[in-house]
């Protein structure tokens, strides 16, 4: 059982990396959609406007999935507080 744990260590640390680099990229994706919905709304035409609040609600969902992933390493690596 120690041998299968140790093996998996790399996904988990993966896992980990993965979600914590997602989560800063999606961050930035759904602050620059937030700004083109509604700070900069009068430069953009009525599509970009319709596409950036979708991609608001998409970039938020993916950050969540992002920070399960990153919570499913930590957990798994031993971290205590996420």
């Amino acid at each position: 059982m120690q041998s299968k744990v140790l093996s998996e260590q790399p996904l988990y640390q993966y896992c980990l990396k993965f979600g914590s680099r997602a989560m800063v990229i999606l961050l930035l994706l759904t602050v620059s959609s937030l700004i083109v919905s509604f700070s900069l709304a009068e430069q953009f035409s009525l599509p970009v406007q319709i596409a950036s609040h979708i991609a608001t609600i998409v970039f938020s969902a993916l950050f969540k999935i992002a920070y399960v992933i990153r919570c499913i390493g930590a957990y798994h690596l031993g971290h205590t507080s996420f």
